[in-house]
């Protein structure tokens, strides 16, 4: 989890928390460490918060306009968080309610983002188009 700020930091937390919880009842093995399988899941998942083009406002995935996830790993993310989810309530209870709370942020695309900060740059290059 190399430089991952804040609110980056805590998602990237928070879907560790769960991969451990679903690795520990799902594949047998060490009981403190998850499988290598989970642990490339981990890495793929801390590889896309690092090219989030959302940043720090970056909403929860499955409210994101932008899936950035492959297919594959996409599906693996939904088993481990349809199984874990319920589960951080009690395991990891301020996780879970910071991924609730989360899930309120409103999801714009990146593009409509981009547009809106381009056209607070340059007030005045509309207004001389228009005369």
């Amino acid at each position: 989890m190399t430089q991952l700020k804040r609110r980056l930091r805590r998602e990237y937390l928070t879907i560790e928390r769960m991969v451990e919880i679903y690795c520990r009842d799902h594949h047998p093995g060490e009981r403190h460490r998850p499988c290598l399988r989970c642990l490339r899941f981990l890495e793929y998942a801390e590889q896309r918060l690092h090219k989030c083009p959302y940043g720090q406002r970056k909403p929860v995935c499955a409210r994101c306009p932008v899936h950035c996830y492959k297919r594959v790993q996409r599906e693996q993310a939904r088993v481990i968080m349809r199984y874990s989810g319920p589960r951080m309530l009690v395991r990891h209870p301020w996780y879970a309610l910071t991924h609730i709370a989360d899930k309120l942020r409103k999801a714009e695309h990146p593009m409509e983002l981009r547009r809106r900060k381009l056209a607070r740059r340059r007030p005045g290059k509309d207004k001389q188009g228009s005369s």
